[in-house]
């Protein structure tokens, strides 16, 4: 899914103002109405810019969703990555929930990218579909089991902790406590889609309580009782 062109290149030498408002363009197009019927002659109608001159820099429409899955995943791997740097050296539990409430900030701050990815999740209407969801699980288990090893380094967590199906529950629930705070449908009687920030932090305490009365290396915490 190589999206590096000299096309491209050519968009980002735009003005940030002029790459802002296609960019709006597009991820409100794509967001509110899928790959497939997404117009984009409504694209340079919202973004004020000529059809040729959308081309031009982006080939085709699947060029151009790619380009934007593509902003989208590294927006999200930075976001995730900065609470991760900032969060280093503090406990494991205390970085999961750290880690989860930026989860939620993110769904809240950038709606249509989120609209984009549960849209490919749940119906792959994307090019490039396979690749894509292949690529979201590959890089959402890196960065799970990166925490998990950091936590067993610790001697906060087990240390016989089977690393694969430990990163595997934690990103069932992770992704699950997202949906249902984006998703109304997936939401049911938890009613965390629209919830307020106390609302959602305090079921952040309840999950990782949870976890933490299955993960928690007690050993380490006698220890420290001890001292």
């Amino acid at each position: 899914m190589g999206i590096e062109s000299t096309e491209t290149r050519m968009f980002l030498q735009l003005d940030t103002e002029k790459q802002q408002r296609v960019l709006e363009a597009v991820i409100d197009e794509f967001s509110d109405r899928g790959y497939e019927k997404a117009s984009m002659n409504v694209v340079v109608q919202k973004a004020g810019i000529s059809k040729g001159a959308l081309f031009k820099y982006f080939r085709s429409k699947s060029g151009l969703f790619a380009f934007v899955y593509r902003i989208a995943l590294n927006q999200v791997k930075d976001y995730l990555r900065t609470v991760r740097n900032e969060s280093y050296g503090e406990n494991f539990f205390k970085r999961l929930e750290k880690i989860m409430a930026a989860g939620v900030d993110f769904v809240h701050r950038y709606p249509g990218l989120s609209r984009i990815y549960y849209h490919i999740i749940f119906t792959g209407d994307a090019p490039y579909k396979n690749e894509i969801i292949e690529e979201l699980h590959r890089e959402s288990i890196k960065f799970i089991e990166s925490l998990i090893e950091d936590g067993i380094r610790r001697g906060d967590i087990l240390p016989n902790l089977d690393l694969k199906t430990t990163a595997f529950v934690l990103e069932c629930v992770l992704d699950r406590f997202l949906q249902a705070h984006h998703l109304q449908f997936l939401d049911h009687s938890l009613r965390l889609h629209g919830a307020s920030a106390e609302e959602s932090n305090q079921w952040i305490q309840k999950i990782v309580e949870l976890f933490k009365r299955g993960l928690e290396n007690d050993s380490k915490k006698s220890w420290e009782v001890d001292e």
